[in-house]
């Protein structure tokens, strides 16, 4: 019993400290001397003289008075009573926490919520170790390994999470309702901070240009999701207004366009963007040479205020490039392996099987087919008068039958599945002075045609340095090598024998071919074969210095080389050598391509920024120079040794047409340019942006170099109006436009413009003569593209955001290469001939769906339209290059690259020629010669529509990312190469050709032609579409699929901080392509290129 009493005694010790001490903390009395003041500087107040925090959102305060409270020694119950009394807010204090809260809604203070969810880094991997607190308190948490993080606090709507991480950018996400959140933080080596530098990796990314400008910036961890090694095709669906085509086998360099094509000339020199990494320009070869593994972030940069700070390089957009830089803490090293398979791709024209081939060739009636040879028919006609013709007709038969059981699909036997490796290894860390980051790459992808590769090594090595508070500098080294094989020339390609090889003919080495009379099956191989080699080295550095409050200066310079060699061989054996009529110690083709391309780029830019009040202006120039130097080598040589299969092995000694030619250029071109910008906002609602650049080129001649680009933009953020900040369902609502020029000297080279000269083969005694390179235009002005556009950002919920915008983009004085009389001395000449234009509509609409902490999924889709047409020909409505020619090049009112040919009737069933409608509405049989009236537009060869849908889902440690990429509203012209007449019925043919060829008189609804007929149908079938020869090129393709897995925290633990993550994915891209295109591949096209199937299985892990 005395030890109950005791125990009761100590109880109500205890208790009684407690109360007393809740009684003190109570009544802690406070000192206030505030005059017109603020609340929240009275809540700094508080706190100084005590523990208690504050929670409440920004919004609350707005329509409180300044305060003026002069008390001593009171409790905090006066002050607050003071300080709210006549406003509609109360208060509730809870464990040291002051709540404020509105008179008209008292539940509030007693409400509290859990708020969780996690925390990534750019690549979707967690951070452990994050600090998640409410803005204005102390109440917080980190998150564990595997980023994941839980809160409870009281519920104050419009309260701000704050996420802060060393070496990332600080978050900041106010509470709208919804208690999941999970946030991405960034680098943080783009900030500036007041007391501290911090290098800008690109000087010319300024953040007002994208408040009033279009800057779409792609995911890279989803573009790194594709298992394919080109940097270009990786990009394709990324964007809208993006547009990435595939222009044949692996290997081939892919068409990047944004926007459309701005000029009349064909090409990427004229057309593809300016390609811009830690801002160094380099060229689009150095671009597809980069390692995507190496790549942070790419910002497409689309109108006039996002691009006119780069100038006249800039006409075509922007890809802003920036690559992986260290980070402030321990050093991780990261390993990835992607090992899989590539298979040989969609079969486009289904082809005939032996029995239909060999009734066709009896229907062709060619004596050098089996089909006709073997057949009855024949030996009818040759042999009626035989007295053993019934024999003869039987062993036809018989050979006919043993030829119909052979059914060789060439589809499979010449096109084979190949393998897929990448090794990615990267180490990077530091400390808050000193950053690094190092990568070291190797990929290697097996194409569907033997003898078709690619392998590439690329090194990447970064570093930053603070080296005062003041001062920060980044140098970066990198190079690559890449080595592309391929059999497929200009005059052949294994390919192509998938559509004239027979399916009754085989391997068989010792079988002569009918399909290639004179040869076997070995003697279509090494007929030819093509070495490309890209070497790859730049470097670059920048200087970021900050002396005084606001200002900055930044510096970036760097060089960027390319080497380029081209071998290409065309052995003696090659049956096009064996069958060319030349000697036999002229046989043999070697041409051989050597180019090197090396820019200098430099740029010095000064920024500065000041704040006062609710006012933001930055105001910034910059001085730049830009130099390329392009020298190039080409050999062609004939009687190649075969021993000896480089330039040393041709015969020198030939004379006459196969004679060793050589091509040389050697180009130096400079480029110097001064800008200046100016930006403005006001309390984050309005914004203002205008630029202005002024370029000097050396292409064109001294009292012409000036050129300039400029461009002023607006941006109207309503959702910053203090009556919709913290609305609940209109998160976010912005309204910009921007209207600028731009100059453009794409593509055009020196000897345009001025006089340039070249050494001829031709000598005057003992000297070589001097020659124009080509006539050069003393008028010649740059094109000026003038563009409008205007768009609107909708945030819905914090859960749905969608982007739209309008644009028009006008090219005046268009530049192309028009004819002019030979008595020139030339047959064409560059003028400024037009005016071309493109309008467009983009979308882009992205759905939060679940945003859990353990389950996620969200979806994106984005489309874009762009309507391409000529808008004025200076001089004519129709433009033709060639006065033979009966097809436009250009015609006012129609797109640049509009099919052109006659409108087909159908066969007709007496003649089984074509009947097309003239201009004049009559019916013109094949056999007549066609005229410019009866030439029409038959449709776009670009797809006007272009999109793509991203859909990605998260439960637990598995990822799920499946994307689709669409065009649509595009035409192609039918190769028609594989419908056989009588003059080519050795090939085979498309199946269903029999029943659905003209053969006899009467025969109707037929698709294809009599199989005989005059050279003037020949001109009209082959060199022009026709309505009936061209299809819809449209498609839907799967383009990428991704399952990972993340190894738990747990299980990474038992390694004991060794690996500190790790997954596992299945990768695809290129899946499935849905189309009605009837031939083999609707982007490039061609019978010959489509972009080859990839499956891949990564492992990831970093240490």
């Amino acid at each position: 019993m005395e030890g109950n009493n005791v125990f009761r005694r100590m109880l109500w010790i205890v208790l009684l400290v407690l109360c007393c001490g809740s009684l003190f903390a109570q009544q802690k009395k406070l000192t206030i001397d505030l005059k017109n003041g603020s609340f929240a500087q009275l809540t700094d107040l508080i706190k100084k003289q005590s523990k208690y925090t504050f929670f409440f959102n920004n919004a609350m305060l707005s329509n409180l008075k300044r305060l003026t409270i002069q008390v001593n020694e009171v409790s905090i119950d006066s002050v607050l009573n003071l300080a709210l009394k006549g406003s509609e807010l109360t208060y509730k204090i809870k464990d040291n926490t002051v709540i404020l809260y509105s008179r008209d809604a008292p539940e509030a203070g007693n409400k509290t919520v859990k708020i969780e969810g996690q925390v990534n880094d750019e690549a979707g991997m967690p951070l452990p170790g994050v600090n998640v607190f409410i803005k204005g308190t102390t109440v917080g948490t980190v998150t564990d390994m595997n980023g994941n993080y839980s809160l409870v606090v009281p519920e104050v709507m419009g309260m701000e999470v704050m996420f802060t991480f060393i070496g990332k950018q600080t978050r900041e996400v106010k509470y709208s309702g919804t208690r999941f959140m999970n946030v991405v933080l960034k680098d943080s080596y783009n900030e500036m901070e007041e007391v501290q530098v911090r290098a800008r990796a690109n000087v010319n990314e300024i953040d007002v240009r994208a408040k009033t400008g279009v800057v779409s910036e792609v995911d890279v961890r989803r573009m790194n999701n594709k298992p394919v090694m080109d940097m270009a095709l990786a990009l394709q669906g990324m964007a809208p207004g993006l547009i990435v085509t595939n222009k044949g086998d692996l290997g081939s360099k892919p068409e990047i366009r944004i926007r459309g094509t701005s000029s009349l000339r064909e090409g990427d020199a004229a057309n593809e963007p300016l390609y811009v990494l830690d801002g160094q320009v380099i060229s689009s070869d150095a671009f597809l040479t980069l390692n995507p593994n190496d790549i942070k972030e790419i910002k497409i940069l689309k109108d006039a205020a996002a691009c006119a700070l780069y100038g006249i390089k800039a006409a075509n957009g922007v890809l802003e490039i920036t690559s992986q830089r260290g980070t402030a803490g321990k050093m991780v090293y990261s390993y990835s392996f992607s090992g899989g398979v590539t298979l040989r791709g969609r079969r486009g024209v289904k082809m005939m099987d032996s029995k239909e081939k060999l009734e066709l060739e009896r229907r062709l009636g060619n004596t050098a087919t089996p089909g006709y040879r073997y057949s009855e028919d024949y030996y009818r006609r040759y042999h009626a008068n035989d007295p053993n013709l019934a024999a003869l007709i039987a062993q036809g038969k018989q050979k006919l039958d043993s030829l119909a059981n052979i059914n060789t699909d060439w589809f499979k036997e010449l096109l084979r599945n190949n393998f897929y490796q990448e090794h990615n290894l990267s180490a990077k860390g530091g400390s808050e002075q000193t950053s690094f980051y190092a990568s070291l790459n190797y990929s290697q992808q097996g194409g569907r045609i033997p003898g078709n590769d690619i392998k590439r090594v690329t090194a990447r090595l970064s570093v930053d340095q603070e080296i005062t508070s003041k001062l920060y500098a980044s140098l970066s080294v990198n190079g690559g090598y890449s080595v592309t094989n391929t059999p497929n020339g200009t005059t052949y390609s294994p390919t192509d024998l998938i559509y004239q090889l027979n399916p009754y003919e085989t391997k068989d080495v010792n079988a002569e071919l009918v399909s290639f009379p004179g040869r076997t099956y070995a003697d279509l191989f090494n007929q030819y074969s093509e070495k490309t080699s890209d070497k790859r080295a730049g470097i670059s550095g920048s200087l970021n210095y900050s002396g005084i409050k606001g200002l900055e200066i930044a510096a970036v310079a760097g060089v960027d080389y390319v080497l380029s060699e081209n071998l290409g061989i065309t052995p003696p054996t090659a049956y096009s050598e064996l069958t060319s009529g030349a000697d036999e110690r002229e046989r043999g083709i070697l041409t051989k391509d050597k180019n090197t391309k090396m820019n200098l780029s430099s740029n010095v830019r000064v920024t500065y920024n000041k704040m006062f009040g609710k006012h933001d202006l930055t105001l910034g120039a910059n001085f730049d120079y830009y130099s390329d130097h392009v020298d190039n080598l080409g050999i062609t040589g004939y009687g190649l040794s075969k021993k000896m299969q480089s330039p040393s092995g041709v015969n020198q000694s030939i004379e006459g047409n196969r004679k060793p030619s050589f091509t040389s250029r050697n180009e130096k071109t400079a480029q110097l340019g001064i800008g200046v910008l100016a930006g403005y906002s006001w309390n984050g609602i309005y914004d203002l942006f205008g630029t202005y650049k002024s370029d000097a080129s050396s292409v064109l001649p001294s009292d012409k170099r000036w050129n300039s680009a400029w461009a002023v933009g607006g941006g109207w953020t309503l959702s910053n109006y203090s009556f919709l900040r913290n609305n609940g369902t209109l998160t976010e609502l912005k309204l910009k436009a921007s209207y600028g020029c731009t100059a453009s000297l794409q593509g055009v080279s020196p000897s345009s413009a001025v006089a340039t000269f070249q050494y001829s083969e031709d000598t005057y005694g003992n000297d070589q003569l001097l020659s124009l390179v080509g006539l050069y235009n003393a008028d010649l002005k740059p094109e000026q593209t003038i563009d409008i556009d205007a768009g609107i950002t909708l945030g819905l919920w914090n859960r749905v955001t969608l982007n739209a915008g309008w644009y028009r983009r006008r090219t005046k004085d268009a530049l192309l290469d028009v004819p002019i009389p030979a008595s020139n001395g030339f047959t064409t000449l560059r003028r400024n001939i037009g005016i071309l234009e493109n309008n467009g509509i983009e979308g882009e609409l992205f759905v939060k769906m679940v945003d859990r902490p353990k389950w996620r999924m969200s979806g994106r889709l984005s489309m874009a339209y762009n309507q391409n047409k000529v808008v004025d020909l200076y001089h004519t409505d129709r433009l033709f290059t060639s006065e033979e020619s009966i097809v436009p090049d250009f015609e006012v009112g129609k797109s640049y690259d509009m099919i052109y040919g006659p409108i087909s009737l159908g066969i007709d069933p007496m003649t089984g020629l074509p009947v097309f409608k003239g201009g004049d509405g009559r019916e013109i049989s094949a056999i007549e010669r066609l005229t410019r009236d009866d030439i029409v537009a038959l449709g776009h060869s670009t797809p006007p529509y272009s999109g793509s849908f991203f859909y990605s889902l998260s439960y637990g440690n598995f990822d799920l990312d499946v994307d689709f990429y669409f065009v649509f509203g595009g035409k192609k012209a039918y190769s028609f190469s594989y419908v056989r007449g009588f003059d080519n019925a050795r090939y085979n043919a498309i199946v269903g050709q029999v029943n659905n060829m003209w053969f006899q008189e009467g025969d109707e609804g037929k698709i294809y032609h009599r199989p005989y007929y005059s050279s003037s149908a020949v001109d009209n079938l082959k060199l022009y579409a026709n309505s009936r020869t061209i299809g819809k090129s449209d498609y839907l393709r799967l383009s990428s699929l991704s399952l990972r897995y993340r190894l738990p925290y747990k299980w990474i633990e038992k390694t004991k901080n060794v690996i500190q993550y790790a997954s596992v994915a299945f990768q695809a891209s290129n899946l499935f392509t849905w189309t009605h295109y009837k031939e083999s591949d609707p982007e490039s096209g061609s019978l010959v290129g489509t972009q080859q199937p990839v499956f891949t299985l990564k492992l990831s892990v970093s240490f």
